[in-house]
């Protein structure tokens, strides 16, 4: 080849100028078009990121207050309810004194007084709240009367782009240095003999340090007059034959829990039977009472691993007050309160306090209670036996 050839050869596998100023210019609207993209994909995924680590600075907070407090034997200062920044002191179940407040960088701390550690944070809120069980509407100032405390908390991103998330705490205290032992009327199909149904109930009562006095179902009205006087509260579990019972406790002055959907008229808070909801969550309706005082207002609780639940029907007692609805669309009401003296259906009063439980049917198996399912009975029954 010689060198006319080569340089000819060159020529023909070079870029000239103007082809390579137009893939140049290509290439830079390519960028300019993808490089906005980017930065939203980048701006979504810092989102989500410090979103995800509010929400576990969150939980954090949220299952450690439940888990201590609920176990706390009386409240021993707690801040001005309108204090941005506030603090809570208590003794534990053993004793102990316990303290909550917000430190150095905004993050909150708990500990023994004077040795408190990090625990969630950082937060621009932490109001909190305690209510004397006699009035859950307005803050006490009485740290010794305390039974529910409400903590209203702002949490902030600590990375990435700045977020915060409001998050609302409500927790009773359910010990005591001298825990009442409440006296239960559990009705059941034969006192000699428990179903499986029915020794779940009684074994997870007496963990909870009830004492126990088992009744038929069966048995007559004189017989439940003669056992009123020795109870602080009654339980009508969904194993329990209505049919049989009928309106032997509508009477009784003292507290009725519900289960089975087939007394609801017995005990008239409605004039029907209830109806079955094919769900296993509910949805809080008012969090402001001491049953439902643990969770917030529209939070969705899931009670059973299987659907079961039941919803009042017909036409509902006056002074019925609803806790929790279903889910769905629908919103019946399935679980709810008469207060003692308040208006049941058909216009009688309240004897005691009456509680409807948003479980229970001849086919219910109380082997699908989760967790909360089991602390709403608890606090059910505590409540209509006056304990809290």
């Amino acid at each position: 080849m010689d060198g006319r050839d080569y340089k000819q050869t060159q020529r023909e596998s070079g870029w000239t100028l103007v082809e390579l100023i137009m893939f140049l210019s290509l290439v830079s609207m390519l960028i300019i078009v993808i490089m906005p993209q980017f930065r939203i994909l980048q701006k979504s995924w810092d989102l989500k990121e410090a979103k995800a680590e509010i929400q576990q600075n969150g939980r954090v907070l949220a299952d450690h207050l439940h888990r201590e407090l609920s176990s706390a034997q009386t409240v021993t200062a707690i801040s001005d309810a309108s204090a941005v920044f506030g603090y809570l002191e208590y003794q534990d179940a053993e004793g102990q004194p316990r303290r909550y407040e917000v430190g150095s960088k905004n993050y909150v701390y708990f500990g023994p007084p004077g040795n408190l550690s990090l625990l969630a944070g950082p937060v621009s809120r932490f109001q909190i709240s305690g209510f004397a069980a006699a009035d859950l509407v307005n803050p006490t100032t009485n740290p010794a009367s305390i039974r529910l405390v409400q903590i209203q908390s702002r949490i902030d991103s600590v990375s990435g782009p700045p977020k915060t998330e409001n998050f609302s705490f409500s927790v009773c205290l359910r010990a005591s240095s001298n825990p009442v032992r409440i006296r239960l009327l559990f009705v059941v199909g034969n006192t000699a003999s428990l179903n499986p149904y029915e020794q779940r109930l009684y074994n997870q009562f007496i963990s909870w340090r009830y004492s126990i006095n088992l009744i038929r179902d069966r048995a007559s009205q004189r017989e439940y007059d003669r056992a009123w006087p020795q109870s602080d509260a009654a339980y009508i579990p969904a194993s329990c034959g209505c049919q049989n019972l009928r309106s032997k406790l509508s009477r009784a002055p003292i507290g009725v829990v519900c289960e089975h959907l087939n007394c609801h008229d017995d005990l008239w808070f409605s004039n029907q039977e209830g109806g079955l909801v094919q769900d296993r969550r509910i949805k809080i309706s008012n969090a402001a009472h001491p049953i439902t005082a643990p969770y917030s207002i529209d939070s969705l609780v899931t009670v059973l691993s299987s659907n079961g639940l039941t919803h009042l029907r017909g036409s509902i007692a006056g002074g019925l007050r609803e806790l929790a609805v279903e889910p769905k669309k629908k919103g019946h009401t399935v679980m709810a309160i008469v207060e003692a003296g308040d208006m049941l259906q058909g216009g009688q009063r309240a004897p005691g306090r009456r509680v409807v439980l948003p479980w229970g049917d001849d086919a219910f198996d109380n082997r699908w209670l989760e967790e909360q399912g089991w602390s709403i009975i608890q606090r059910a029954i505590e409540w209509s036996a006056g304990a809290i």
